[in-house]
């Protein structure tokens, strides 16, 4: 049996397009505005004293960031001078903005490095004042008081901004990374579920349903371009059936690709389809017929607001399944597991290696000893993630060209320079 795990690079492919992680706050953002709003103020109002806004949220972040930016100037700046020295496709307007974010970041990083008390100055001013005067401070300047101009923080708000709107942008990324990440913001107030914090209970249940109601729609979406041509769907409809899925993505689409199957996709993250009660811990189904005509609107007023209550005698919070250990997690992360370690071949798309999901890498060293194909576009970035697993030094790689795609192998594991969309991964 081959096992095929899929990550969000997956649905973020060519002809599918769902956004990834990173991008997701901003276009939420943008949703509630438009069609979404109905939407919005269906959650606020069965969610009594909800103080949260994504709007507000994204504000003062920009905020924030303009002002306390400066620990993050060597790696800004560094990121970016990078991209300018190797990437030969930049268009000029790329290259320019590049260019500015180094200039400014040089100008900055100049003045804190001139503000330095190095070893020199110290000793001179420890003969001038006696050994008794100590020394304490490593700069002249106290950085976290330093107010920038308004030119400054303006060129920063645009900048960042614009970094929002485009978070994948070869030179913006950098300044981005990943500051606004919808699943690091859902971890932050889950916790409120073990400590008992009514506000941050609130806070997560309508970022989680407002998150899915997008998803749910760009879902949609998806599901009306293709109509009669789900035979072309990207990735998905190239999976023989005999395959096991494993999925870190919400969508449906991997459900709907192998219902019938002998063996059905696993969703290590959860999914669209399912809600938790979270005092019961009772997982409800959304039945396939329901969910393919479902309204949203709807939805919410049947299924959410008569099982939705706050007051402390009788509460009830229905909440997506998504990323935050909930009852259903071991139980599939368990057949995840049993999966890879009976896979003959375990093929990898479009997944990133993050540190939050551990358990996942962890299994993964597990099968160290299987043949194991990556296929992502950023090559050397798997093989760092991957020294992590593996213990596999980067010089330690054969190159060689798969399928007319640059490739390293080591042992038994291939990575293959590609996009999900790129390769028949049948061949492999």
């Amino acid at each position: 049996m081959t096992v095929i795990v899929l990550g969000a690079g997956v649905d973020a492919t060519s002809g599918i397009e769902m956004p990834l992680t990173n991008e997701l706050i901003p276009q939420i953002n943008d949703f509630i505005k438009n069609d979404g709003r109905e939407i919005d103020e269906k959650l606020r109002n069965i969610i009594p004293s909800l103080r949260f806004h994504f709007d507000k949220l994204i504000k003062d972040t920009i905020e924030r960031f303009v002002q306390d930016f400066g620990r993050e100037i060597t790696r800004i700046k560094e990121g970016v001078q990078t991209v300018l020295t190797n990437d030969n496709t930049l268009s000029p307007e790329n290259q320019k903005m590049g260019q500015l974010i180094v200039a400014i970041m040089n100008k900055v990083e100049s003045m804190k490095t001139g503000a330095t008390l190095d070893q020199e100055t110290a000793e001179l001013i420890e003969e001038v004042f006696g050994e008794n005067f100590a020394v304490t401070d490593e700069s002249i300047i106290d950085f976290s008081k330093l107010v920038y101009t308004d030119t400054f923080k303006s060129v920063m708000r645009q900048i960042l901004e614009r970094s929002m709107q485009e978070p994948n942008h070869p030179i913006l990324k950098h300044v981005y990374h990943n500051l606004l990440d919808i699943e690091d913001l859902l971890m932050n107030y889950f916790i409120g579920f073990y400590i008992d914090k009514p506000a941050s209970i609130k806070n997560y249940i309508y970022i989680s349903w407002m998150l899915w109601a997008y998803l749910k729609k760009k879902e949609n979406d998806i599901y009306t371009t293709y109509s009669e041509r789900m035979h072309q769907f990207p990735v998905y409809s190239k999976i023989p059936e005999d395959w096991q899925i494993v999925t870190f993505n919400y969508s449906s689409f991997a459900h709907f690709f192998t219902k019938g199957n002998d063996y059905p996709a696993l969703y290590f993250h959860g999914n669209l389809m399912n809600y938790v009660d979270i005092q019961n811990k009772t997982e409800i189904k959304i039945e396939d017929r329901e969910y393919c005509s479902l309204d949203i609107i709807s939805f919410i007023e049947n299924q959410l607001t008569p099982n939705m209550n706050f007051e402390e005698d009788n509460t009830m919070y229905p909440i997506p399944e998504f990323l935050p250990p909930i009852k259903i997690k071991p139980e599939t992360w368990y057949k995840t597991e049993q999966s890879m370690k009976e896979a003959d071949k375990i093929i990898i798309i479009g997944y990133s290696f993050n540190k939050s999901d551990e358990h996942f890498n962890s299994i993964l060293h597990e099968c160290i000893s299987k043949p194991v194909f990556i296929i992502d576009p950023d090559i050397d970035n798997v093989i760092k993630k991957m020294e992590k697993i593996y213990s596999y030094p980067p010089s330690s790689y054969t190159s060689m060209t798969i399928k007319g795609y640059p490739a390293k192998k080591r042992s038994q594991l291939t990575i293959i320079q590609a996009k999900a969309h790129e390769i028949n991964f049948q061949e492999l």
